[in-house]
């Protein structure tokens, strides 16, 4: 038999990961990376691929550690002073109690969880800077009060810092392998900040250091939180948002994964390949060095440039940025199934020659094959109309429950305004963004229920947006455009997929 004649065999599978870093230039431009990442990737590997099943799992009430209890109760009690000295006068003074009760009941117990964020700590603004980010999948009040205020933690101090990287590392000799340049955090997130530092093989690198105590704040501030969000529902039916048990169950799958630091170095590794696959010119990914890798500490390449935070205007080059954009979140998801899933500013440096510098990855999402394939329709049916094969990627994710109404879902696509084909691609920078907005709001109005994975891939749209306007605050860029090199690939992206998962 010819190989023309052979059509069973359909695309070949990707490589797998160990044969990818051996074929790797990049990785072999880090002595001995590929050997311990291949290690360290068949060590955590079997974790990193249960994380969504582990966030469902993880998302129940269960027990809250009292000492966050604690401090919970402390800043309602403060939240309740504020209030009762500044927001009650003047909410007396206009009468809005009596004339609408139910708007002033709705704002003023938005402004209160808002300040359970604001008072609760470094885990508390996590939470924080992952719904400010969330777009349609959290509540507009909520988020719209988020952006009037900047949660930032403070810094761990550098004697807690170097004493974490001694405890991950070891400190054998006066200083220890990995001694701290500068005291203060180079950037970093409120779950782990980046420092300068040296060792003796390599005297210019960079530390991450993940803040004590982060990951069980986390999980009882979660648990908190979905107890306040359903409160909150109670009082506001009508916020919106993806409902308390979504909430939870995305913020553990995030928080799962950046609080391990082995995890964040397998993922730097995979960014990196993704990078070096699709030749991505706009972005630069630091390497893990090899020996220094734990869970609460890794020593990455240091990267010369400044914070994307610090950073003021447009990059120098927003289209290559966005093009960088688009391959690691939505082009990635759609190819590979693999996707970057916290595309934030604290991740990035903007380097000396206008490249942008990726020093934290955060969360990988990971689509099964089923799931890719749903999220190949439901884009298709994004960019074409054809919001039948919208509504089929949904019922191949897993999504449509009993009690969704199909045929009313569909009506509601057909009349969406900013779904329109026509404004999806010739809308500019806000049409494909808007569209998606759309169709996610339209999908939670509709009861659909999209599995974590999915809801982690709809997050990442939306923090896409986010970072679009700030690496191109004057809109001369279009994520539209960056993607416009994908549109040819769509019919053979479509195939590949269909060929993946052959019985759906």
């Amino acid at each position: 038999m010819s190989d023309a004649d052979d059509d069973t065999t359909g695309p070949a599978p990707r490589a797998s990961f160990a044969d990818r870093v051996a074929g790797s230039a990049w990785v072999a431009a880090e002595p001995h990376l590929a050997d311990s990442i291949t290690e360290l990737a068949a060590e955590v590997g079997p974790a990193q691929a249960q994380l969504d099943a582990r966030a469902v799992e993880l998302a129940q009430p269960g027990t809250v550690d009292p000492l966050r209890v604690a401090r919970h109760a402390a800043a309602a009690g403060i939240s309740r002073a504020v209030r009762l000295t500044t927001s009650l006068p003047g909410a007396l003074t206009s009468g809005r109690p009596l004339t609408d009760p139910r708007g002033w009941l709705q704002s003023s117990a938005v402004e209160a969880f808002v300040d359970q964020l604001a008072l609760g700590g470094p885990a508390a603004a996590e939470l924080a800077r992952q719904i400010e980010g969330g777009g349609e999948l959290f509540p507009a009040p909520i988020r719209r009060e988020l952006a009037k205020r900047h949660i930032t933690p403070l810094p761990i101090e550098a004697d807690v810092v170097q004493a974490i990287v001694d405890r991950a590392f070891g400190a054998p000799m006066p200083g220890g392998p990995v001694r701290l340049v500068d005291a203060l955090p180079f950037t970093g997130t409120p779950v782990s900040q980046l420092h300068v530092a040296e060792i003796d093989e390599e005297p210019a690198v960079a530390v991450r250091v993940r803040r004590p105590r982060i990951a069980r704040d986390l999980d009882s501030d979660s648990k908190l939180a979905a107890g306040a969000a359903a409160a909150l529902q109670a009082v506001a039916p009508d916020l919106g948002g993806m409902g308390p048990l979504g909430f939870v169950q995305l913020v553990m799958r995030q928080n799962l994964e950046a609080t391990d630091l082995r995890f964040e170095a397998v993922n730097l590794v995979e960014i990196g390949l993704i990078v070096e696959e699709f030749g991505i010119e706009g972005l630069v990914v630091a390497h893990p060095v090899p020996g220094y890798v734990d869970e609460r500490a890794l020593v990455i390449e240091r990267l010369e440039g400044t914070p994307l935070t610090h950073h003021y205007g447009a990059v120098p080059d927003p289209g290559s940025a966005l093009r960088a954009l688009a391959a690691l979140t939505l082009e990635a998801a759609l190819v590979h199934g693999v996707f970057w899933a916290d595309p934030a500013p604290e991740h990035l440096l903007v380097l000396p020659d206008g490249r942008l510098g990726l020093v934290g990855v955060g969360t990988l999402g990971r689509f099964s094959a089923e799931l890719r394939l749903a999220g190949v329709r439901v884009l298709k049916g994004v960019l074409t109309g054809e919001f039948d094969g919208m509504i089929d990627g949904m019922r191949i994710a897993g999504a449509l429950g009993p009690d969704v109404d199909t045929d009313a879902l569909l009506q509601a696509l057909q009349a969406s305004e900013a779904l329109d084909p026509a404004k999806v691609l010739f809308g500019g920078e806000s049409g494909l963004l808007d569209a998606l907005n759309a169709a996610v709001g339209i999908m939670l109005a509709h009861k659909v229920q999209p599995p974590v994975e999915v809801t982690l891939m709809l997050r990442t749209v939306f923090a896409v947006g986010h970072l679009v306007g700030i690496l191109d605050p004057d809109g001369s860029a279009s994520l539209t455009t960056a993607l416009m090199p994908l549109l040819p690939r769509l019919p053979e992206i479509i195939a590949n997929a269909e060929a993946a998962v052959p019985d759906v």
